[in-house]
C-alpha cells in the first residue's frame, strides 16, 4: 500500500466518521467509536503527510484521488 492511498484513506475514514460524531452528539452518547476513526484517519493523514509534505499537501487532495482511483481501476 502506497503513501497515495492511505492519505485518501485517511480523509475518507475522517470524513465518514464526522456524521456519526454528530448522530453521537445529538443522542447524547459517547462518541467514541467516532472519536477513534477521526484519530486514526488524522494519523495516517499525518503519516503520508510526513512522507512528502509538497505532494501530500491540501491543495494536492483531488490529485491524490484521481491517483488512487486509477490506480483501483487499473487493477480490475
Amino acid at each position: 500500500m502506497n503513501f497515495d492511498m492511505i492519505y485518501a484513506g485517511g480523509v475518507l475514514l475522517c470524513l465518514l466518521a464526522i456524521p456519526a460524531l454528530v448522530s453521537a452528539w445529538a443522542d447524547r452518547r459517547l462518541p467514541s467509536v467516532s472519536a477513534f476513526s477521526i484519530c486514526c484517519g488524522a494519523g495516517m493523514v499525518a503519516w503520508a503527510y510526513l512522507d512528502d509534505p509538497e505532494r501530500y499537501a491540501p491543495r494536492n487532495l483531488p490529485d491524490v484521488f484521481i491517483r488512487v482511483l486509477a490506480e483501483v481501476l487499473r487493477a480490475i
